[in-house]
């Protein structure tokens, strides 16, 4: 019982990680922007840190790989 429900919370953190990363990458679609200077024409340079939803991905992430980790562990036991 404690693997599906890990399964099912492992799949939501994918999906939402997936969703998440191609909202980003629409931000950045210029060839430009996947080699990081996305914001070179700005006033006052390059942006500095991330916005909410730079975050939102960040935290997904940490939550994907710990995910993986403990899924791993439990459905090896």
């Amino acid at each position: 019982m404690l693997a599906v429900v890990l399964l099912v919370i492992h799949t939501i953190i994918a999906v939402g990680l997936i969703w998440m990363v191609m909202q980003e990458m629409t931000k950045f679609a210029e060839l430009g922007g996947a080699f990081g200077s996305g914001a070179a024409y700005t006033m006052f340079g390059r942006k500095k840190g991330l916005d909410t939803s730079g975050k939102i991905t960040v935290a997904l992430a940490v939550a994907f790989f710990i995910m993986c980790f403990l899924t791993s562990w439990v459905l090896s036991r």
